[in-house]
């Protein structure tokens, strides 16, 4: 039995690249998978079509998080299909703001990678249903600093800067209900880097109320958080920069 068994998982913006492979690592660990994205329904498909021909359970649901009632349904068919969500990995996102654009393409973009996150958690909170849950935030690349070389960087640290807030301010919220919120940046992803961290049971002994675990190098984190190994966790877990693998 592998770690994520009979848990179900909605991953957005799943339809290709690093998320997808998030999506695929989720299977492989035997979590029954939603795969959404907004505007790559075939893409989606795919990656949902590959993890059943590997022997996974998955589906796609097309949606835009950014609309509260793409999100109520992408949950609905989660739960009619699979069951209740454990697990919730935010990725929809929009990355560039073209300066010729600048208003409509930053209006898109906060209304996708901050609302639409705050929508998902929003009702990742109701669908647990009081029994917790794991919400995962894909906080935008931290090469996104303000003065930086492209011409998207401020919008783009100022969006990083809020779910960053979004997240820390959720787990605080949150942790009363048995519902853990991470932070991770998906720049630091090695999909094939798939070993499970050192985490001796001692240490779930001894700090039984650890609050935060920031920026280290730990390969296979993804999974890891994803799963109840470090559930011990009841407050903040924040790795915006440095958790690494699925």
């Amino acid at each position: 039995m592998t770690r994520l068994t009979g848990k179900t998982a909605v991953v957005t913006g799943a339809a290709n690249g690093p998320t997808a492979r998030v999506a695929a690592r989720l299977a492989a660990e035997g979590a029954a998978v939603v795969i959404n994205d907004a505007v790559d329904s075939e893409g989606a498909s795919r990656v949902a079509a590959d993890i059943v021909r590997r022997g996974g359970r998955a589906v796609a649901v097309r949606g835009d998080v950014s609309k509260s009632q793409d999100v109520k349904r992408i949950f609905r068919a989660a739960k009619e299909i699979f069951g209740r969500p454990d697990i919730v990995v935010n990725s929809a996102a929009v990355f560039r703001v073209e300066p010729q654009q600048a208003q409509a393409d930053a209006n898109r973009a906060f209304a996708v990678n901050v609302f639409g996150t705050f929508l998902m958690c929003q009702e990742a909170a109701r669908q647990f249903a009081g029994k917790g849950g794991i919400i995962i935030n894909m906080s935008v690349t931290g090469g996104a600093t303000p003065g930086g070389m492209t011409p998207d960087a401020e919008t783009q640290s100022t969006i990083k800067g809020a779910m960053d807030m979004l997240t820390l301010g959720l787990a605080r919220e949150f942790s009363e209900r048995g519902i853990r919120v991470v932070s991770v940046d998906p720049a630091t992803f090695d999909a094939q880097d798939l070993h499970e961290p050192d985490l001796p049971e001692k240490t779930a002994r001894r700090i039984p109320t650890l609050k935060s675990l920031r920026r280290g190098r730990l390969p296979g984190a993804g999974t890891l958080a994803a799963s109840d190994d470090i559930a011990f966790i009841r407050n903040e877990l924040v790795a915006s920069a440095g958790w690494r693998g699925w």
